[in-house]
């Protein structure tokens, strides 16, 4: 699994420009309401839909749960005055491939132009060292390739110029009998990225063999994505079995947790175990449990709670921050307990990625503080990664706490800080040193909070 590390945005809402964020195992994005946050992880999830399926005549889905983006003018960024309108905006991101050292780290930048009122990409832009790059475009014929050298316009459709890259690194490794060629004059091409590609090693007959498959440096390999929903779903009563298809709201989660209980007892005492822990900690609850009502895998379930020493409560009985949180716990801990369970190693391949909004909503600072712990803990155990927007000072008090403790390395983790400067927002990268202290922060970054406190001291009025 390829790692990347940073997300550009250009003219996308309210960034102007090109906006750069960079991504680490745990990637925090905080500001205030209405800065971007969402607008960042709506991109991020686009993006890895490009380059899942790959398929650039497709519209790419810009409103699916839970990151409803709109048309194409709901997200180009809106201009006024002598420029006139914007009719593209760019996502990018860079990426270190695995393993790493066999090929070089790049930059793919895809452009958006408006097709029937939706985002249809224009262009694919593949950046290396040294101002090296490759891109395909949407010409009136086909695809047109371009070098720093070289243009070739061909008649290949381009939805389908993944095969065209393709039958190019077939002319990289002298491969050409395998395909049809579906154009003439790529070898110019093919000679740029052999030599792009192979300038960094000795071209030994092993590392040629090896380099063959370089293609796939232009497709990135991103890590599973599982995006939860700022608000889950409402707890029930009693539960009717129903389709276990996962949902951003984490409407399949009592259905998981009962065919567990019911089908893999190792899994679900793991998961309870990890459960139980973790409501201890965070003062949620002491226990929890599935209480059938028959023996069929048809019949209702409830699921119940115990809170501190007092006897098992009906979910929707307890305090909301337990079924609030319920969707994150068992994803996060499913996922890592099936990858112990399957005898695989996440943390080398990538694993997944969560894409989370406000994780902490109804929780106490308690149970906030514990939540940083789960994401943690499942990165180490793992390699689960995180896109988290937050508005806890707990979840970043946390990850500082982690990194000073040596729980974390710190370049495990990365904040970033969102902040308006009138129509414009601003994406500050900030870091953690060695014992957990901020660095990069700007000027503006806390301002509110040291007012109150000014205030609460009595040094302003």
């Amino acid at each position: 699994m390829d790692d990347p590390r940073e997300l550009i945005l250009c003219d996308v809402r309210c960034f102007q420009d090109a906006q750069r964020g960079n991504l680490r195992p745990i990637t925090l994005l905080v500001g205030e309401n209405s800065t971007g946050k969402t607008t960042f992880l709506g991109c991020y999830r686009a993006l890895h839909q490009a380059f899942t399926g790959f398929d650039l005549d497709s519209l790419l889905d810009f409103n699916e749960e839970p990151f409803v983006m709109g048309s194409f003018r709901d997200i180009v960024r809106s201009r006024r005055g002598p420029g006139g309108r914007i009719d593209q905006f760019q996502l990018g991101l860079s990426v270190v491939p695995k393993p790493t050292g066999e090929i070089p780290s790049y930059r793919v930048l895809i452009t958006f132009r408006d097709e029937d009122s939706q985002p249809a990409i224009a262009s694919f832009r593949f950046e290396f060292e040294s101002d090296s790059f490759l891109e395909l475009e949407r010409g009136p014929e086909g695809t047109v390739l371009r070098t720093p050298d070289h243009q070739v316009e061909t008649d290949f459709p381009f939805g389908q110029a993944v095969f065209l890259l393709d039958y190019l690194m077939a002319l990289v490794g002298d491969e050409r009998q395998k395909f049809s060629p579906p154009s003439q004059g790529l070898q110019p091409v093919a000679d740029y990225l052999r030599d792009l590609f192979l300038r960094h090693k000795p071209k030994t007959r092993r590392t040629q063999r090896a380099d063959r498959k370089r293609i796939g440096v232009l497709r990135p390999q991103l890590p599973e994505l599982i995006p939860i929903a700022p608000l889950r779903s409402k707890p029930m009563r009693t539960y009717n079995p129903v389709s276990e298809t996962a949902s951003p709201e984490g409407g399949h989660i009592p259905m998981l947790m009962m065919r567990l209980s019911r089908t893999n007892q190792s899994h679900w005492k793991s998961l309870h175990d990890d459960l139980v822990a973790f409501g201890r900690g965070s003062g949620l609850f002491s226990d929890i449990k599935v209480k059938r009502h028959g023996r069929q895998m048809s019949d209702p379930f409830q699921l119940q709670v115990k809170v501190r020493t007092g006897p098992h409560a009906n979910i929707t009985d307890v305090g909301y921050g337990v079924s609030q949180s319920l969707p994150i716990l068992v994803d996060v801990m499913a996922a890592t307990e099936s990858d112990r369970v399957g005898g695989r190693r996440r943390r080398d391949s990538g694993g997944r990625m969560f894409l989370l909004q406000q994780p902490e909503v109804h929780l106490h600072p308690r149970g906030q503080a514990e939540l940083a712990n789960l994401f943690v803990d499942a990165f180490k155990k793992s390699g689960s990664r995180f896109l988290i927007e937050t508005h806890s000072d707990y979840i970043v008090d946390r990850m500082r706490i982690a990194v000073r403790k040596e729980t974390l390395k710190s370049d495990d983790v990365s904040i970033l800080y969102f902040e308006p400067t009138g129509n414009a927002v601003t994406i500050h990268n900030m870091t953690l040193d060695d014992y957990g202290n901020l660095e990069g922060a700007p000027p503006g970054y806390r301002d509110f909070f040291l007012k109150e406190t000014d205030q609460l001291l009595g040094f302003s009025d």
